[in-house]
């Protein structure tokens, strides 16, 4: 924080306050940061740093003129962004996080195409018996989504030798990765993909999207990673497509619900495995230093780090 930084006005920290505002004090002490619990006068916060915003808590900050998301999904920040067009969204760009949301993709991939889960059941039942596996230089991997986390997945894939494409809404260029882009390029991309990986922003263009339509256009046998937005999938289409055995099977980190009803069906299908939202999570020590920064921007009248477009949802 720049010395000549003014104070009196505050950050709200409206998510897991003792921990970041802990790393905000030892970063910034100058800083003025405050909580719901301790907000005093509401006119003087300006910024607030969240996470799943509570609706009346906006109507309540008059002064409020930047929103920071605590994770790398903005979704639930545009509808606000809509009610009061004056302020400005940032989201917080982690390559730990895009690397975390990576790993786990790659790593439920490897769990399928090694065939590891039966391997498990074997060895409760002491059997020593080879099965046969997918090789990764034969696996065509499609990653929908060339945001952040999307390139870091498509490199962390691409490390291991799979055959990798990208699909985004608007044309991408990343090297030695094979990239489509709009309608007619994942009409052409999801024939050859033999794992789809979701990485996608959640927006109305993509709520739903892998529905009935774009499953059918699959290859039989082909797996699905969702590591975005539940709100992507069309559950019903997803257990009807495992169900007639077009997919061979998904994991899934999110899902429309959360969490997962009692009774759900996917909690007990034998080709599902499910985490409960863990594919990555901010480290406030690694991310307050550019949450400052914008600060210091902000206040200063100075172009904003990694602001979103409400209307384009990300």
């Amino acid at each position: 924080m720049a010395p000549n930084m003014p104070t009196a006005p505050a950050l709200l920290v409206n998510f897991d306050p003792p921990t970041w505002v802990a790393a905000f004090q030892a970063h910034a002490p100058t800083l003025t940061v405050c909580t719901p619990d301790d907000m005093g006068d509401p006119e003087r916060v300006d910024s607030l740093l969240t996470w799943h915003l509570q609706p009346d808590l906006i109507e309540r900050l008059p002064g409020l003129r930047l929103l920071c998301a605590v994770g790398a999904g903005v979704d639930y920040l545009v509808y606000t962004a809509q009610r009061r067009p004056e302020l400005q969204i940032v989201r917080i760009v982690d390559e730990a996080v895009s690397g975390d949301v990576a790993t786990l993709a790659v790593a439920a991939t490897l769990q399928w195409l090694r065939d590891l889960r039966p391997y498990a059941q074997q060895q409760a039942q002491g059997l020593w018996q080879p099965r046969p596996h997918r090789s990764s230089a034969q696996t065509t991997v499609a990653i929908l989504g060339l945001g952040h986390i999307g390139c870091a997945a498509a490199r962390a894939f691409q490390a291991l030798g799979f055959r990798v494409h990208g699909w985004s809404r608007t044309p991408k260029s990343l090297s030695g990765i094979s990239t489509h882009a709009g309608a007619d390029g994942l009409r052409a991309l999801l024939p050859q993909a033999q794992v789809l990986v979701c990485a996608l922003p959640l927006t109305p263009q993509t709520t739903g999207i892998v529905d009935q339509a774009l499953l059918a256009q699959l290859p039989t046998g082909a797996y699905l990673v969702n590591v975005g937005r539940g709100a992507h999938v069309d559950e019903s289409a997803l257990l009807s497509a495992l169900d007639s055995g077009r997919l061979a099977g998904a994991f899934l980190d999110v899902v429309t619900t959360e969490p997962l009803p009692n009774g759900h069906p996917l909690w007990r299908h034998p080709a599902v495995q499910l985490t409960p939202h863990v594919a990555s999570r901010t480290q406030p020590a690694l991310v307050v230093p550019q949450i400052v920064e914008n600060l210091r921007r902000l206040r200063q009248g100075e172009p904003l780090m990694n602001r979103i477009d409400p209307a384009a949802g990300y």
